[in-house]
């Protein structure tokens, strides 16, 4: 799971105003080893629908949906020396919406489809040959996707979580397939442990 595609067309637009998300987003602390930031951003929903297979069908989707935009941040994992595994990858997004009504309604619309699941986040993972199953969760909706690049098996695991007009979302992969489900669970708990209960709910 890569988040770099995700940059060229969102990193530093005016048009949405993310910063006021940022705590909602997962902090170092939240991760359970050392990770490095590598970058963070806003984004609209034309950004996110713009990085499909289908640009057009997901913009309107996703305008229709009342998706205002949102903020990421990517972490990797910093590994000590070589030879290296395949890094750990954390994306942690929050999506705005106009209402509580509507961020409930998308993430109960969202489907164990590879396509829709690469598409709800700002990231990259490979779809030709790739499944997607959803899972068992305590919270939210968790999804796998697993897909091939090559010789390396990309496995992915995405949450997402209504909260007011927010969807908390955080993606968890790596290219050797050695991510767990436990790790967005873990992400996710450890977030909202800092935020304490109810921070998360509604508008910043």
């Amino acid at each position: 799971m890569l988040a770099a595609a995700a940059l060229a067309g969102c990193q530093g637009t005016p048009r949405f105003n993310g910063e006021p998300l940022n705590p909602l987003l997962c902090a170092a602390e939240d991760l359970s080893q050392p990770f490095l930031e590598q970058t963070r951003g806003d984004f609209t929903a034309a950004d996110l629908g713009g990085l499909s297979r289908r640009p057009e069908e997901r913009k309107a989707e996703y305008r229709g949906a009342g998706m205002e935009g949102g903020r990421f941040v990517f972490w990797k994992q910093a590994l000590p020396r070589p030879p290296f595994e395949s890094p750990v990858n954390v994306v942690c997004q929050v999506l705005s919406f106009e209402t509580a009504g509507q961020a409930a309604a998308w993430v109960d619309r969202l489907e164990a489809d590879p396509e829709r699941i690469r598409d709800s986040g700002m990231l990259w993972a490979p779809l030709d040959g790739a499944v997607a199953e959803e899972l068992p969760a305590e919270r939210g909706r968790l999804f796998r996707l697993e897909g091939s690049e090559g010789d390396a098996r990309v496995v992915l695991y995405a949450l997402h979580e209504a909260r007011g007009n927010l969807v908390l979302s955080v993606f968890v992969g790596d290219r050797d397939g050695r991510t767990l489900a436990a790790t967005a669970l873990d992400i996710a708990a450890a977030r909202d442990a800092r935020l304490g209960v109810g921070a998360t709910s509604g508008s910043p």
